[in-house]
């Protein structure tokens, strides 16, 4: 057998939160419209946690709200040596419901033309899609689609129904159906790779479980790193030092805005920590190396203002595009109403906490620290890079 973590998987949720047009027709039975992101980033996290515990190594190539550019996302995973690349979507013909029997239904699995590992891999996820959810299979169907056309090495799109399928649509806010699917998907990825699957509670992954009689008086503050070396602090999806298990780095001062708890970990400390998304990781608790917000250093917790809050954490940066000279740096995400705080260049780069709807732009805004505060920036003219 294959170890898991020898494998970096590339996880792709479709679209942004805000992208025109990827949303279903009106559902009255729910009083709303569905955007295609709220099933494609849900079923992704399912995904990474599935791979994760199975031992895989993941990165998420769209980690914020905003519509990541193909090529970044695909760039971002060929860098990194991915060794697959799932990209989750949901279909659309129309855009209208035309009532039960008129409507197209059913997932496919996308792959590039004639590409033998991309077909492998579309058959070892399909073979388990087929046993889940009663849906139409549609088959796997070669197309000229960016995602596995630019990807290295084997990838597949996903379409996990249609969402002008009214009984489809639904399933996308579905919690069962998102961890299914994604659990389904795991399972080939894990027979692509000749790796067993783990299922939930049957621990794996080769990592030790960690103690936890440890002090429990840095819940919910915040981390940040006080480590000036230039290739910046390690942080892990798991708790351990491993480095099979490293997902990326923390430049000085960045950090995580709460810490879950405190854990002894192979004979150190770490720290268990959720970023702006909800993402869970860990990092050293060091305190030559980290700090926390409200502590002092002699391990009793620091009197704190109940006013205050921690500041924006950065998750990345964005490099200014698509503008003649330079972006304006606004105070609200609203380019109607909001004043001016500054500009900032053309290919200059600035902090990003994450990427909001905001008001009178179709593209969102990316939210940025300038100054040590947020602001916002116009979406279409930040390309995004993750820490």
């Amino acid at each position: 057998m294959a170890k898991a973590s020898d494998y970096l998987i590339a996880l792709d949720d479709g679209h942004g939160i805000g992208t025109a047009g990827k949303r279903t027709p009106y559902i009255p039975s729910i009083g709303r419209q569905i955007r295609e992101n709220e099933f494609n980033e849900k079923v992704t996290f399912f995904l990474k946690a599935e791979l994760e515990r199975c031992g895989f190594r993941t990165v998420l190539t769209a980690p914020t709200d905003g519509d990541t550019p193909l090529k970044d996302r695909t760039d971002l995973a060929n860098s990194m040596g991915a060794d697959a690349l799932v990209s989750n979507h949901f279909n659309a013909f129309d855009g209208k419901f035309d009532g039960a029997g008129k409507d197209p239904e059913g997932h496919s699995l996308h792959i590039y033309f004639n590409d033998v590992n991309d077909r492998r891999l579309a058959e070892s996820i399909a073979k388990y899609l087929k046993q889940g959810t009663k849906q139409v299979y549609r088959g796997i169907i070669e197309q000229n689609l960016h995602m596995t056309r630019e990807f290295n090495k084997a990838a597949v799109l996903v379409e996990n129904g249609f969402m002008d399928n009214e009984k489809e649509a639904l399933l996308m806010i579905n919690e069962d159906f998102q961890r299914e699917a994604a659990k389904e998907q795991a399972r080939g990825v894990c027979d692509f790779f000749s790796v067993s699957y783990v299922d939930a509670g049957n621990g794996g992954g080769g990592v030790p479980p960690p103690e936890t009689d440890v002090p429990t008086d840095y819940i919910g503050k915040r981390v940040e790193s006080i480590y000036r070396g230039a290739d910046g602090l390690d942080f892990y999806s798991r708790p351990t030092f491993n480095d099979a298990y490293r997902a990326g780095t923390l430049k000085y001062q960045y950090g995580f805005p709460a810490i879950l708890r405190k854990l002894r970990v192979e004979g150190a400390y770490m720290y268990e920590v959720k970023n702006s998304r909800g993402h869970v990781y860990y990092v050293t608790a060091a305190p030559q190396f980290v700090k926390v917000e409200g502590k002092s250093g002699g391990g009793s917790s620091a009197p704190s203002n109940p006013g205050s809050s921690p500041g924006p954490v950065a998750i990345g940066e964005i490099r200014i595009m698509g503008v003649a000279k330079a972006a304006i740096i606004q105070d609200r995400p609203d380019r109607l109403t909001s004043k001016d705080l500054g500009t900032i260049s053309k290919g200059q780069t600035i902090p990003v906490t994450g990427s909001v709807r905001g008001k009178n732009s179709s593209s969102g805004y990316w939210e940025v620290i300038y100054n040590g505060k947020r602001a916002y920036v116009t979406g279409e003219y930040g390309r995004y890079k993750a820490y």
